[in-house]
């Protein structure tokens, strides 16, 4: 703007070091330095004519007196040493000019902005090997051109870098914040719940109990709402989440809880029990807060440029659904910063909280911690859900805050009804079949039992039925494709004739009195001396199999078994065991007794001499 003056405002000068400071002085300060050195000059003078200082030093006191406080002659003899040894830059008192040090020289500045940049996805060092490459950078351009700092100055100078000064912390950290954009933030908002979605991936930091037992980090999936800061699903996967994967996050997202499969509510009660009874908390209770949950259609979703998000099944999938995708910048998580933070938010409010929790990092993560509790997949996914309908949908969300009243903030349930009262929501939920035909599926075949599957057994009253319409005839087995949902073991469902049929998993232990605290007994003691007694027996199974085995091409008749049978030394009964020694017996020779080793255990060895002495 033309009107505006710019105060105090000068060019970056390249003078001389002592130019800058003593222009960078104020006019008494000026005048004060000048008078100090017109005086010291004097003695400077006489000192190298012979006099003595001594003398000379109080009348300087005595004249400087009458312009500044000086307390004692042994000011101006250290005055009088920075003289001689810096000139009229150490008479400066260094109280006043620590704000306006001379400025670093703009070849060292530069070559610290390009160690800085070009470090950004390097391995972090110390500032000592920062040092050493400026030091080689300015060599190999400048040669001896540059007057170097001393290295306690290039170590100030380091810190003080904005890019150059990160060297030495954290290389996550440096490249997150070298992917913000150098414009100032701004906030997306959004005008009713729906319009701004977001969905992301990421592994949690707990590990969970696969179907085989062992342990294994899970991946969370999330469909985050921008309006009301809703989570409207929330899904966690043993293994990388594929586009399959990403049909059962959307269709949790648009079925409400109330709509979705029979076997949802009995497989929730069946996970809550295990925390809720000890606390005499009614199901009903926990039931009231997943209906509460609020239904928003994603018109728009906003994703990173992970495999997964840009498949063609899942882009072809929104596409049907009538959801359009908008894909962030590459490597640039702030073009969805909302679920990005959520993710943050999970970890302080409920990841930490269960057994098993690594920390977030290695320097976090602690030698014993506990995983005899570690959840099983499908219970942490059932706890999961009911955190999120809990506790994240009825907390006050700082995003939430009231424009007009700034201590007031709403939950996103709260939000989600405000909103529905001005727009409502024209979108109808998907129902039970929309939900099941957005689940994954898997050829099977139709046994006269039922359907093997994930190593359980699922029954139907219409087996026969579905049996009988195959073309192999009766008894026959019969390929079907079945849907199924990873995370509730209760149900799965075969696709005939345009619907979904019903199997239901075989009772098992769980069903029968105390059968829980069997399995949960077994598991606890699945201990390293459990593991070793295994691989024990089942070596010996193999060598007792062994020892049963004829190589093909070898055949043993009975006799020459029997020849075997007779050489066993163990072989009580064998009736060659006298021929089949190495050693023909002799006679005895007169009154000579000759004590005959038979089989079986003897007492006598030949080791200890006794049997030498007896014969």
């Amino acid at each position: 703007m033309p009107d505006v003056v710019w105060h105090d405002v000068r060019p970056p000068s390249i003078g001389p070091a002592d130019v800058q400071l003593l222009d960078g002085l104020t006019e008494k300060e000026r005048l004060v330095v000048e008078a100090w050195a017109e005086q010291l000059a004097i003695v400077n003078a006489a000192v190298a004519a012979g006099q003595d200082a001594a003398l000379l030093l109080e009348d300087v006191r005595t004249a400087m007196s009458r312009l500044i406080e000086v307390n004692s002659v042994e000011t101006v003899r250290r005055k009088f040493q920075r003289y001689r040894t810096e000139g009229v830059v150490g008479l400066i008192d260094k109280r006043r000019y620590n704000g306006r040090k001379p400025t670093l020289d703009p070849r060292v500045a530069s070559a610290l902005s390009e160690l800085g940049a070009a470090g950004v996805k390097r391995s972090s060092g110390t500032h000592s090997r920062t040092v050493d490459r400026v030091k080689w950078m300015l060599e190999e351009d400048f040669g001896d051109d540059v007057a170097l700092p001393s290295d306690r100055t290039l170590y100030r100078r380091i810190a003080e870098h904005p890019t150059a000064g990160k060297l030495n912390s954290s290389a996550r950290a440096r490249e997150v914040a070298a992917n913000k954009p150098g414009r100032a933030f701004g906030m997306h908002g959004s005008l009713r719940p729906g319009e701004h979605v977001q969905i992301d991936s990421t592994v949690v930091d707990v590990p969970s109990r696969l179907l085989d037992g062992r342990l294994n980090r899970a991946e969370l999936t999330i469909i985050h709402d921008v309006a009301t800061r809703s989570i409207l699903a929330a899904v966690v996967r043993a293994i990388a989440t594929n586009s399959a994967d990403l049909a059962g996050v959307l269709a949790r997202a648009l079925t409400p809880y109330a709509l979705r499969p029979p076997g949802a509510r009995e497989q929730r009660e069946r996970v809550a029990a295990t925390w809720a009874g000890q606390f005499m908390i009614d199901q009903e209770r926990l039931d009231r807060h997943r209906l509460a949950q609020p239904y928003v259609f994603p018109e728009t979703i906003t994703t990173d440029n992970g495999k997964i998000f840009r498949s063609q099944a899942f882009r072809e999938g929104c596409a049907r659904l009538g959801i359009s995708l908008i894909f962030a910048g590459r490597e640039t998580p702030t073009d969805k910063p909302h679920v990005e933070r959520t993710f943050e938010s999970m970890v302080t409010r409920f990841v930490q909280y269960l057994e098993g929790f690594t920390g977030g990092s290695v320097d976090r993560r602690g030698r014993e911690e506990p995983v005899d509790g570690v959840l099983a997949l499908a219970q942490l996914q059932e706890l999961l859900e009911d955190w999120v309908a809990i506790e994240w949908q009825n907390r006050a969300h700082e995003g939430l805050t009231d424009p007009l009243l700034p201590g007031r903030r709403l939950t996103p349930n709260e939000m989600f009804r405000a909103y529905r009262r001005v727009a409502p929501e024209i979108h109808v939920p998907f129902g039970v079949d929309d939900f099941i035909g957005l689940l994954p599926s898997k050829k099977c075949t139709l046994q006269d039992y039922g359907i093997n599957f994930a190593r359980r057994v699922y029954k139907s009253n219409r087996l026969t039925e579905l049996r009988a319409a195959g073309t192999g005839g009766e008894g026959a087995t019969r390929p079907c494709r079945i849907r199924y949902d990873p995370h509730n073991a209760l149900l799965i469902w075969v696709e005939h004739v345009g619907e979904f049929i019903p199997f239901r998993v075989a009772p098992d232990m769980l069903d029968e009195p105390m059968g829980g605290d069997v399995w949960r007994e077994s598991r606890s003691n699945d201990t390293e001396v459990d593991r070793e007694a295994r691989a024990d027996a089942a070596y010996l199974a193999d060598r007792m199999k062994r020892a049963q085995w004829v190589r093909p091409g070898k055949t043993r008749n009975r006799e020459v078994r029997a020849a075997e049978v007779d050489r066993d030394p163990m072989h009580l009964t064998s009736v060659t065991k006298s021929a089949a020694r190495d050693d023909d017996p002799r006679e005895p020779e007169g009154d000579e007794v000759i004590w005959e080793r038979g089989g079986g255990f003897s007492l006598l060895t030949d080791d200890d001499g006794v049997w030498e002495r007896l014969t």
